[in-house]
């Protein structure tokens, strides 16, 4: 084995040669994994363990033929760490908590041919790590060796805190969080161990695996806990130790939720004076375990005490730890701004939110808009942080000139910046921690105030606008302000920092990924130390480099003067030596002021260097903001709404951030939580996109979203994918389709020639995708022939002997997937058949009014006959079914019906709600469905999918997929998603409901929900929620408990955020239906549909 060291120390002599301070120009890769120095254990199972060279852990890993998975969740980053970490807690009169192995650890360190080794003293207390890897067993230790050097005995335990994500490395940096909700977390107390936490990845892996873990303690555990979220509030700064001072335990009780983290506490014990105390943690992974944890795998620690009985070689290689300035700086402590100093910056609040007396956030006017303010001490209780996500320019559309980045209330200035593709094209890296627990992510800035480096994270004011951000930080002897704002007008994003009160330096730092994916990319940086410029270009053999061969970033200032050095990580250690990590660094003299951006261009280089040039000779932040708020206000229609009543305010304040929240997922398709996407989902992009275009007569846009969108159907099936990317990635796309998916284009179709009456639509000439190749034919036919492909391929998939469309592959609610691939071709599902049958009703009147009279009377003998086989085959009892089993030769099978008696379950909302949508049901029919769910699925938070949760048995799918093998009870598993609750309230309007739709609305506002819902949790009130989520510790909670639920005495969470059509949907209903502000065929109606409460003195667009 190569020792860290000397890789570390060969590393640092090239760069010294790189980096010379006389150089002008410096040019230098971000590095690939293996660029990285790192140091590794492994061993002949395949499993292996890799350190970074500032000794925190990098992966733990396991690789065999059949894949590889990633043990660990997040990548340890080489400024940092990662998020595991082991613990010395310590009482008595020098109490304190300190990592012995960490980002914040001082320790030497060494490594051996089978360990890692870690020494240093803490708190009067020497002590030693080593981490053995077992050497032919998927098994390792952490043995941890005491020594008390005070004259007094001494308290103390241990904390072994361990990040996990046992699935594919792909899998897993496309969403930890999603990745973390299907890893079951089961307990077992072993006679000797204690607690032992067992880890199952519920999602199938490469080799159809399921990926196994356990961890626990030899020498005795007393607690535990699962889940960071467990651990991470309060907690007041980064830097401060997630886990509790000694004398306090783990909650030791299981919490499924989206950062799987096991931590083991040891039990306590005393050292006296001179005395020595050793204890061992084991970390065991099995790489399938087909069934779910149970007491039974306990036996598999049987010879854990045996295995640690190996001998192992103590020889060892010294290694130097390469610690960053980030790991050394603390944070700085902002001041909470109490009510007077509130009022001075923002004399004109509404909307004010309160807890306990204190204020926690409001709204203040801009214009026709508003911006959101949030104070520090919310973002330390909120569950999920704080965020918003910024976009320059003018296009509503998805194209490759749009600049995109994500901001977070935690210091997090950008992360996930683009220009176009929103998963090929990032600048600075993603924030994959939710609770901040590793800093060195996206761009970050530090400040001096004259006694070294001070990390700025939450602040005392948070303040988002739609097209910039702002950070106000209240120091001893200064105000520091960071400003973050896109352009309105071109791909370019401006950072501004103040200091109000004496000058300080500021470090900027930028965690760059220039790909999809950190440690991947190879991509060249250019600096000009001169001009004080930097340039960043992709990889040119990868595939953002190939597709966009003159791309490039450019990081300018139009305050050069003022930069005291610029270039990579050399600039975070103290001997200015680079150890080449993926780093941009500015430091900043002292100063009041400094402004610093971020420009580019994808396809045009002259373009690129024009706007670097623009930005470097200095562009004021309110010229950015100016044509952005232009831009925004465009795309309400300076829509005004005035009056009086309950939740007006609130609507009228959060209709800017729906329309904002739609446009990002149209345009920048991606989402605070759900950072991964950068395509159209045929489903979304027909939905949302679509219905907020129309409600504000952005036809043009819909025109174009049509032209795309029927020139990726399928020339031979007919169909579309479930999402696809637009050009030049069009080749990357979803391989199959649900059944409903067929569908969507033609409801957009409707919805765009309902609202306009343009018919001639149906005459545009698009191409076709070719099946296999999947490159656009040369040959075109019209929108209308590409529907009358779409009504084939539908009839093509109806069962034998019905008019009923097969359920294929899902419908919009996926957890309900089978595990059974044989009902895909026998099942029907009923929501599925009430949209076919309404898109094809509207179709056919659109037909007519085309005066395609015979295409629209055969359409019509297709539409009676679904009609008839709908009612006489999926309604029993007078009571829709959600699916219907057709099997050949049996009598039907309905399931979530009353007489589904293989699911257990009774009712489906959307199967009720869109066949009062679609015109399926009768008026009778519609009111005993209505009477069906506010009895049985209306909850105080809105209403769910089903009346009850799918039984859980530890990740099993025996019925359904995902809504058996999910762990966490959240998002759609958890029932009630926020799409199908407003595709409810639109049923509502529909019946004519004024004050249910209003209701509806209402709990679908995070404004007005704290009003109307004592049991909701705090949450950020500017961003459309996808989810309201119950607090169950997990899925067998939210069985046994499931009336707490309803009768509001469980907590309710905010689920993702942003990147979901619900936003759209959201208007669409708010303007049309409740406002009353629509057309039919090109004629503007005002129709108000408003409760008694509300009245509307003014609508003005």
């Amino acid at each position: 084995m190569i020792g860290m060291g000397v890789l570390v120390s060969k590393t640092n002599k090239n760069r010294r040669l790189l980096f010379m301070p006389s150089e002008t120009h410096r040019s230098f890769q971000i590095p690939r994994r293996d660029g990285l120095c790192l140091a590794s254990l492994s061993n002949g199972t395949g499993l292996s363990i890799s350190l970074l060279p500032n000794g925190t852990l990098f992966a733990i890993e396991y690789s065999d033929a059949m894949g590889a998975i990633m043990i660990n969740q997040v990548l340890g980053s080489p400024v940092y760490g990662g998020i595991g970490r082991l613990y010395l807690r310590i009482g008595g009169s020098r109490a304190g908590v300190f990592e012995m192995v960490g980002p914040r650890a001082r320790v030497t360190f060494s490594q051996g041919a089978t360990d890692f080794f870690w020494e240093g003293e803490s708190g009067d207390i020497r002590h030693s790590v080593q981490l053995e890897l077992h050497p032919t067993e998927t098994t390792w230790f952490w043995r941890v060796t005491l020594e008390n050097l005070s004259r007094d005995p001494l308290e103390a335990d241990l904390i072994l805190m361990q990040d996990v994500g046992i699935g594919d490395f792909g899998f897993l940096m496309g969403s930890e969080a999603y990745a973390s909700q299907y890893i079951d977390h089961t307990i077992a107390n072993h006679p000797t161990f204690g607690p032992v936490v067992m880890n199952r990845q519920n999602l199938k892996q490469p080799g159809d695996r399921n990926p196994w873990l356990a961890h626990g303690c030899v020498t005795g555990a007393a607690a535990y806990a699962t889940d960071a979220v467990q651990l991470a509030f309060p907690r007041r700064d980064c830097h401060s130790a997630i886990v509790p001072d000694f004398g306090d335990n783990l909650p030791s009780f299981r919490r499924q939720h989206e950062l799987a983290c096991p931590s083991i506490q040891s039990t306590p014990f005393s050292i006296s004076p001179g005395a020595i105390s050793t204890s061992t943690f084991f970390g065991l992974f099995v790489p399938d375990h087909p069934e779910p944890s149970s007491e039974g795998d306990l036996s598999r620690l049987d010879r854990m005490e045996h295995m640690m009985a190996v001998p192992v070689r103590r020889d060892r290689s010294a290694a130097g730890i390469s610690r960053s300035l980030l790991q050394d700086a603390s944070e700085a402590t902002p001041l909470a701004l109490d009510d007077e100093a509130v009022a001075a910056l923002y004399p004109v609040r509404h909307l004010e939110e309160r807890k306990d007396g204190k204020l926690l956030s409001f709204f203040v006017p801009d214009g026709l808009r508003n911006r959101h303010i949030v104070l520090r001490d919310k973002e330390h209780v909120s569950v999920r942080r704080h965020g918003a996500i910024v976009r320059s320019g003018q296009n509503m559309l998805l194209d490759d000139n749009t600049l995109a980045a994500t901001c977070w209330m935690q210091g997090i200035f950008a992360a996930q910046l683009t220009i176009g593709n929103t998963s090929f094209h990032k600048l600075f890296s993603v924030s994959r921690d939710p609770y901040n627990l590793s800093v060195a992510s996206g761009l970050r800035i530090l400040v001096d105030q004259g006694h070294g480096w001070q990390l700025l994270g939450v602040p005392s004011v948070f303040q988002m606008g739609l097209s910039d951000c702002r950070w106000l930080y209240k120091l001893s002897g200064r105000t520091v302000t960071i400003t973050a704002a896109a352009s309105g007008i071109e791909p370019a994003m401006q950072w501004e920092m103040t200091s109000d009160g004496a000058p300080c330096r500021f470090l900027i730092v930028g965690h760059l990924t220039l790909g999809e994916r950190e440690y991947e990319s190879g991509a060249r940086i250019d600096v000009n130390v001169a001009r004080r410029r930097v340039t960043f270009r992709p990889d040119a053999t990868g595939l953002w480099g190939q597709k966009y061969p003159d791309a490039a970033y450019h990081l300018v200032t139009s305050m050069p003067d003022v930069v005291e050095a610029i270039g990579g990580d050399e600039l975070l250690y103290t001997d200015r030596v680079a150890r080449g990590g993926p780093f941009v660094v500015l430091k900043v003299g002292e100063t009041h002021r400094f402004r610093f951006a971020v420009t580019g261009s994808m396809v045009d280089a002259g373009q690129g260097e024009e706007l670097a040039e623009r930005y470097e000779a200095g562009i004021d932040l309110v010229d950015m903001l100016v044509p952005a708020t232009q831009f925004w206000d465009h795309v309400t229609r300076d829509l005004s709404i005035q009056g009086e009543g309950p939740d007006l305010v609130a609507h009228a304040t959060f209709l800017p951030w729906l329309a904002h929240d739609a446009i990002i997922h149209l345009s920048v398709p991606h989402g605070l939580e759900q950072f991964t996407g950068a395509a159209w989902g045929t489903r979304d992009v027909c939905q949302g996109p679509v219905e907020l275009l129309l409600s504000f007569e952005h036809d043009n846009e819909v025109r174009e979203i049509l032209r795309i969108l029927f020139g990726e159907q399928f020339r031979d099936r007919g169909d579309w994918p479930q999402w696809f990317m637009l050009e030049p990635y069009s080749n990357i796309r979803a391989g199959e389709s649900h059944g409903d998916i067929v569908i969507w284009p033609l409801k957009a179709l409707c919805d765009y020639v309902e609202a306009t009456g343009d018919i001639a639509v149906l005459d545009i000439d698009v191409p076709w995708r070719i099946d296999d190749t999947l490159e656009q034919t040369q040959e075109t036919a019209t929108i209308s022939g590409h529907v009358q492909k779409l009504l084939q391929t539908v009839q093509e998939r109806f069962i034998p002997g019905t008019s009923l469309i097969r359920y294929g592959d899902g419908d919009w609610n996926d957890s309900l997937q089978p595990a059974d691939p044989h009902l895909r071709d026998w099942m029907v599902s009923s929501w599925t058949v009430a949209l076919l049958y309404e898109q094809m009703t509207r179709y056919a009147v659109i037909l007519d009014r085309a005066g395609r009279t015979a295409e629209s009377a055969e359409l019509r003998i297709t539409i009676a006959a679904t009609r008839r086989d709908f009612n006489a085959l999926l309604i029993r009892d007078d009571v829709v079914a959600g699916y219907g089993i057709f099997d050949p030769g049996r009598d039907v099978e309905l399931l979530l019906h009353p007489d589904d008696r293989r699911t257990g379950l009774k009712y489906s909302l959307i199967a009720m709600t869109q066949s009062i949508l679609g015109g399926l049901f009768t008026p009778e029919q519609s009111e005993q469905h209505f009477a069906i769910i506010e009895e049985n699925l209306l909850f105080p938070d809105g209403v769910r999918l089903m009346e009850k949760p799918v039984l859980y048995s530890g990740g099993t799918e025996r019925l359904f997929r995902r809504a058996e093998s999910s762990a966490f009870f959240g998002r759609e598993i958890g029932l009630m998603y926020m799409h199908s609750h407003l595709r409810y309230c639109e049923a509502l309007a529909l019946h004519g409901d004024a004050e249910g739709l209003w209701n509806g609305l209402a709990l679908a506002n995070p404004i007005s929900l704290a009003d109307r819902l004592a049991q909701a949790s705090l949450r950020q009130r500017n961003t459309y929620f996808s989810s309201s989520d119950p607090g169950f510790s997990d899925r067998y909670q939210a069985t046994s408990d499931w009336e707490g639920l309803r009768s509001g005495r469980i907590q309710v969470d905010g689920g993702w955020r942003i990147y979901s059509s619900g936003a759209g949907i959201f208007t669409k209903i708010l303007v049309e239906k409740a406002l009353g502000v629509r057309r039919e065929f090109g004629q503007r109606i005002h129709k108000p549909l408003l409760p008694g409460s509300v009245r509307l003195t003014s609508v003005r667009q």
